[in-house]
């Protein structure tokens, strides 16, 4: 919720600088608001530890993804 928060005070800040009217207002709010199927990956149980998603991965039978990386996850290293 905050991070809509912030992108909302971002283009309002934008509408008052390029004096956007309702119409463009609207059109650019709905494309960048996540539409209702952009966030089901919201529902999956994430684990952050290996050992806590590998002992749930074989109570259920399923496969465990292992996101692994060096650095920070947006490059800014």
């Amino acid at each position: 919720m905050l991070r809509l928060a912030m992108v909302m005070c971002c283009v309002l800040r934008a509408i008052s600088a390029q004096g956007l009217d309702a119409a463009a207002f609207a059109r650019d709010l709905a494309a960048i608001v996540p539409q209702p199927g952009e966030l089901d990956w919201r529902a999956i149980p994430w684990q952050a530890e290996l050992r806590t998603a590998l002992v749930e991965a074989s109570r259920v039978q399923k496969p465990v993804l292992l996101w692994a990386m060096n650095g920070h996850p947006l490059g800014q290293t």
